[in-house]
């Protein structure tokens, strides 16, 4: 049996190269007719060649096969031909019918140009297929290897033409080095093959100098129509040049007189002016095109091609009207003709405009047996482009754990490149991350008393339980120094604790009011909630919980965020962190903020957007009395000044703001913290963000004014004995109030470097200048994942303490 089969072998190879020897041989058996017009012949096989290439752009390969085939019926050894019929086969995915094509093409004519392309195309779809892949891949990756373009030269034995020609330097294209290497071969290609508009095109894609010269070289044969952005599954080639085999140029006669012109039919006139709309086109003159376009498609109304090149024309247009107009174009031919080539031409419309479901269902109406190669390839694209989109929506809405099942369930699509892309940021989620900060704030104030200098170090580390859910842990220290209370001054003793600073039994010890501890606390977040609880720890006077719940929703056209929470009241070491008396050694203060905030965000164009903010609050401490504090905020932004990367934006916020009571004084029984009755202000800010070459940046100036009130209040506001012993000792026990405000200004600058892709810096300064408040703030920070990446913010975001969460 094995022996049947291999002189079985033998005899279909001998029989092959016999039809093949006989195929070449036949011209020269058979006695060679006069024709009466050699030109006439040529123009004929350049017809064909460039409807066989029409026909194969639109993967309609059964229709280019019938144009090819009729040139090899004029001219058996058409080299042109004997190439476009063995790309079209492994366009067809048969590799091995190619091979049989190079076959011919190389008995008849050796190794020339279009042998070498068919070659080279072959190897790249079959043994250079996983090497070819693999560089493909790398060349999308995130970081480049720099010897890409030795690799990719290395790929096929000869310098790549055609088609291969077009991918590999491409790929080239990705490095610095290998980008001045393609340019200077695509160059010398586009100056060999000066009919080959694939290299001028290339050419130009490089930012290869003298493309448009090339372009116009003199003698150039006009290239094939190709409609623009069809969004096609495989790179479709342009008409190559179809030299004259030198045995016919060196025996072609002299050519006669031009006969008399031809009547043409419509569907010539409408190639002609498809033809004159192409040139058209490639000059910029996109309104004439489409007027020839027009003419074409009233010659000829019921064919689908003419109509399909003038509506991708309007679609490239842009704007609503003219993708409507476009759609129109092709509903107008289905009212005509619905047959399969126009189903075809208007599903490939639907497709690219994005329109996938139209697009399926009109090749569907197609019995699935007579479907072309097309028509399966669009099929697949429209499938891959909603699978795509659900894929992104996905993203979008953070269902990262859903987005990771919808990858791994369709691993047919998951070597594409945006598939890669979205896996490869989804696995980002999974890295441990760090985030550090050093952080110093500055309020003037009377030492010992209402002076505030913190330091605080935020840690964070991020440990990710699932693609969705992080876990997060904080251990902050915070450094909370009001300084010394000054005993010779009895009127700035008299501001803090209970008696005079002259008293005896005051121990020395007490009368600094400087705290050292830790924040800790630990949460989860996701992209729609985060839960947190934590706590003070340390020598601080007052340690008290904190945490919250927040979430996040869509609300019309905008976004809400709730929260529920608790929190720590900064303003004085006494509002944050407590403070003891000097005499009896109790404590008091540490204020802390338990109520809800709403904030809502709205843009309602690119350039003009509106945050809204509400909170109410009931404020309690240990030896204070209970606060109720409410506020309203509205912000308008609108951006003024806009290029790639850089924003310039000017605002507006209104703030006005409420506390039932008075008590931002620091005797016993006070809270420390700023907390006028009636408060209302309005702000003019300006920011510049920007962000280039791995920096983040933003800059902004603000000034306003503002009005406030704030109510009388006592000083023991607890313990009416204690304001009667401070009224015998000399001590005030009311505080007047009164009306306040004024202009305020303020700045902040911020910047943000990526040093490495895992490692970002950065800092930040703030200052803020008003009547009685006067805060400084300096912070530096540093972000470190434990994998391969950490984005760069825009803004750049700092660490924001566990205090101010």
């Amino acid at each position: 049996m094995a022996k049947c089969k291999s002189t079985y072998g033998l005899r279909a190879r001998t029989l092959a190269w016999a039809i093949q020897a006989s195929f070449v041989a036949m011209p020269m058996i058979l006695p060679t007719p006069v024709h009466a017009n050699v030109n006439t012949q040529q123009t004929n096989i350049r017809a064909l060649s460039e409807k066989g290439v029409y026909w194969y752009e639109r993967f309609r390969f059964d229709l280019a096969v019938q144009s090819f085939n009729k040139i090899l019926l004029i001219e058996p050894t058409n080299a042109s031909a004997l190439r476009w019929q063995g790309l079209i086969d492994l366009a067809r995915g048969d590799v091995q019918a190619a091979n049989v094509w190079l076959g011919k093409l190389q008995l008849v004519h050796g190794n020339n140009p279009f042998s070498i392309e068919l070659q080279q195309a072959i190897a790249l779809a079959s043994d250079k297929r996983q090497q070819f892949a693999e560089l493909r891949y790398i060349a999308d990756s995130e970081q480049v290897p720099a010897n890409l373009p030795q690799r990719l030269r290395q790929l096929l034995p000869q310098p790549p033409l055609g088609e291969a020609a077009v991918q590999i330097y491409r790929l080239m294209n990705r490095t610095p080095e290998g980008r001045s290497y393609a340019r200077e071969q695509v160059a010398e290609l586009a100056r060999q093959y000066p009919d080959d508009r694939r290299y001028r095109t290339l050419l130009a894609e490089l930012g290869g100098a003298g493309a448009s010269t090339l372009a116009q070289t003199p003698g150039s044969a006009q290239a094939t129509r190709r409609p623009a952005n069809t969004n096609r599954t495989k790179p479709a080639p342009a008409v190559q040049a179809q030299p004259t085999p030198p045995d016919v140029a060196a025996n072609l006669p002299a050519p006669p007189e031009a006969p008399a012109a031809p009547v043409l039919s419509d569907f010539e006139q409408g190639q002609q002016l498809a033809d004159l709309a192409q040139k058209q086109i490639d000059q910029g003159n996109k309104t004439e095109a489409a007027k020839l376009l027009q003419n074409a498609v009233d010659l000829n109304p019921s064919y689908p091609w003419f109509r399909y090149d003038l509506a991708t024309l309007l679609d490239d247009q842009g704007d609503a009207g003219s993708k409507q107009a476009a759609r129109r174009v092709m509903d107008e031919g289905l009212a005509l003709d619905k047959g399969q080539e126009m189903r075809f031409a208007a599903a490939l419309l639907a497709a690219r405009q994005d329109r996938g479901n139209d697009a399926v269902a009109l090749i569907d109406a197609v019995p699935r047996e007579n479907w072309t190669e097309g028509m399966t390839a669009l099929e697949k694209r429209v499938q891959y482009g909603q699978y795509l989109d659900g894929l992104r929506a996905q993203e979008r809405n953070g269902e990262f754990n859903a987005l990771a099942s919808s990858i791994s369930a369709t691993p047919k699509w998951r070597a594409e490149p945006e598939v890669r892309a979205l896996e490869q940021n989804l696995q980002r989620k999974r890295q441990v991350r760090l985030r550090m900060s050093y952080e110093n704030a500055i309020i003037d104030g009377d030492e010992g008393v209402s002076r505030i200098d913190s330091d605080e170090i935020p840690l964070q580390l991020d440990l990710p339980i699932d693609f969705e859910r992080t876990l997060f842990l904080r251990a902050d220290t915070l450094n909370a120094n009001s300084g010394r209370v000054n005993p010779a001054t009895a009127s700035n003793f008299a501001k803090l604790g209970t008696t005079l600073p002259t008293d005896p039994a005051i121990a020395s010890d007490r009368l600094d009011q400087n705290y050292k501890g830790h924040v800790v606390g630990v949460g989860v977040q996701t992209e729609q909630y985060r839960v947190d609880v934590g706590t003070t720890v340390g020598d601080y006077p007052v340690n008290d919980w904190v945490g919250g719940v927040q979430w996040r929703t869509s609300l019309g056209e905008g976004s809400l965020r709730l929260e529920v929470a608790r929190r720590m009241v900064n303003g004085s070491v006494l509002s944050t962190t407590g403070a003891i008396d000097p005499l009896t050694g109790e404590t008091w203060g540490g204020a802390r903020r338990n109520g809800v905030s709403a904030v809502y965000y709205q843009a309602f164009n690119p350039t003009l957007d509106f945050v809204g903010i509400a909170r109410a609050n009931l404020i309690t401490g240990k030896n204070i009395p209970e606060n109720t504090e409410y506020n309203l905020q509205g912000i308008v932004g609108k951006t003024v000044f806009q290029r790639p990367g850089h924003d310039v934006e000017i605002g507006a916020s209104l703030f006005l703001w409420s506390f039932e009571k008075n008590l931002r004084f620091y005797t016993f029984g006070q809270g420390g913290y700023y907390s006028p009755q009636a408060f209302g202000s309005l702000t003019f800010p300006i920011t510049w963000t920007g962000n280039m070459n791995g920096w983040s940046w933003q800059a902004q100036a603000r000034v306003g004014a503002s009005e406030s009130r704030e109510d009388d209040t006592a000083l023991y506001p607890l313990n009416p004995e204690l304001a009667a012993a401070a009224a015998a000792q000399g001590n005030p026990t009311l505080q007047t109030g009164g009306p306040g405000g004024g202009t305020s200004t303020g700045l902040r600058l911020a910047l943000e470097r990526q040093v490495l892709k895992n490692f970002v810096v950065g800092g930040y300064f703030e200052i803020d200048r008003s009547e009685g408040y006067n805060p400084d703030r300096l912070q530096l920070y540093l972000k470190y994942s434990f994998g391969d990446f950490f984005e760069l913010s825009v803004p750049p975001e700092g660490v924001a303490p566990y205090s101010r969460f």
